[in-house]
């Protein structure tokens, strides 16, 4: 350990009983890793927050420097976490919450930052809307330079939580939203905002340089996307929380309704064009849910976060039916 608290990465074997390899990454202050992707090749790219000027970065990087005192960072591990391909600052004032990567190994990324955020020539939103706008960055393959990048919000306070890469290089990206003004496309689902924040999802063009669509996502309360994911046909998935008896939820709906005073997860499908949802369910029992990540299957698709309801939904023969503490996880 190198500092106060340094990000780690670690590789499981497949039957989770030992440590192909493991490894602290980090400098002499608090460093955190948010989110984590694969390539094809088993190389593992690591995105998150960083506050130590020493953090390990390779020569060539896109930013070797830490500017203000937080920066985002992306940081790509060999195989064998042996080595770093690149590892590289990113912003100032800024941090990073999710990350993919594409069939060619360049890596994507989006989080929330202020003022000074480096962008490209051509991207969608050069310019700083409002106090914090969420970001979408895509790195090139070597981490030396930017391929685009660009912000994504309004007047107020936005931040990109999640990101998903189709095979033609679409970037969707989920998160929450309190501008009004936060930028929505003609025919997308909901184009106002109805509370006081409420979950988007966006899909920017393979240039990121136009949006393909944006949405709002939710009700008159307070609603958060945590997790985008996406299948071979371009529809994407979405889950967070929602605090709004109003959410919108589709006929025939696992769940339908909310139960009063609590907080639920939410499950939604939108279609490719971001117009219309193939379903929407909340998820949870009488006290506070969150679904905090997701992952597209074949054929189904899964779904973890947490849970404080003794009453959450469960399946017989379920692992775990019965409520083991304050908080526990739930898939």
């Amino acid at each position: 350990l190198a500092g106060s608290q340094n990000a780690f990465i670690t590789k499981l074997n497949s039957l989770g009983s030992a440590l192909i390899y493991s490894t602290f990454l980090g400098g002499d202050n608090s460093d955190l890793g948010n989110s984590i992707a694969i390539d094809g090749e088993g190389n593992a790219y690591v995105a998150g927050l960083v506050s130590s000027p020493n953090f390990p970065v390779t020569p060539g990087a896109f930013q070797t420097e830490l500017i203000e005192n937080a920066n985002a960072f992306v940081t790509k591990l060999n195989s064998t976490g042996s080595a770093l391909v690149y590892s590289t600052y990113l912003g100032s004032l800024a941090e990073a919450l999710g990350i993919a990567v594409d069939s060619s190994h360049n890596a994507y990324v989006t989080g929330f930052t202020g003022e000074g955020f480096p962008t490209t020539p051509g991207a969608f939103q050069t310019e700083i809307a409002g106090n914090n706008n969420a970001f979408v960055t895509k790195l090139n393959t070597t981490g030396t330079d930017l391929v685009y990048s660009t912000y994504l919000g309004g007047a107020n306070f936005d931040q990109g939580q999640s990101i998903a890469v189709d095979g033609a290089g679409h970037a969707y990206i989920t998160g929450f939203a309190r501008s009004s003004n936060f930028p929505t496309t003609p025919n997308a689902f909901q184009r106002t905002l109805n509370g006081a924040f409420n979950a988007f999802i966006t899909k920017l063009n393979p240039k990121g340089s136009a949006l393909v669509y944006s949405t709002y996502l939710g009700g008159s309360e307070g609603d958060q996307g945590n997790s985008i994911g996406i299948d071979a046909s371009g529809n994407a998935y979405v889950t967070g929380f929602t605090n709004s008896f109003d959410f919108p939820v589709t006929p025939n709906a696992f769940q339908a309704i909310l139960p009063a005073n609590a907080q639920n997860a939410f499950f939604t499908k939108i279609n490719p064009t971001g117009s219309l949802l193939d379903y929407s369910t909340y998820l949870g029992g009488s006290e506070e849910d969150s679904g905090n990540g997701i992952a597209v299957g074949a054929i189904d698709v899964y779904i973890t976060g947490t849970t404080s309801s003794a009453n959450f939904p469960v399946t017989a023969g379920a692992f775990q039916r019965q409520f083991g503490g304050t908080t526990d996880a739930f898939v």
